[in-house]
């Protein structure tokens, strides 16, 4: 093997080496955000249940009505 064979094939590696930490790199950011928005959804659905239970002990039982609409 020669000197420029060799010194050809450790630049494509270095080449291939950088374009998959770049790839890297973005993929970790994407999970990174949409961690904190999975985090940021939870929350806000555990205030949902907690706003929806409130509700419900405020609004009496004979109020909900549970019948089918007229077109059913």
């Amino acid at each position: 093997m020669n000197s420029d064979n060799l010194k050809a094939r450790i630049d494509k590696l270095e080449i291939l080496f950088s374009e998959q930490e770049y790839t890297l790199e973005s993929l970790n950011s994407v999970v990174t955000r949409q961690a904190e928005e999975i985090d940021q959804l939870t929350a806000t659905t555990e205030l949902l249940k907690h706003q929806i239970k409130e509700f419900k002990k405020q609004v009496p039982e004979s109020a909900i009505v549970d019948e089918k609409p007229p077109h059913y």
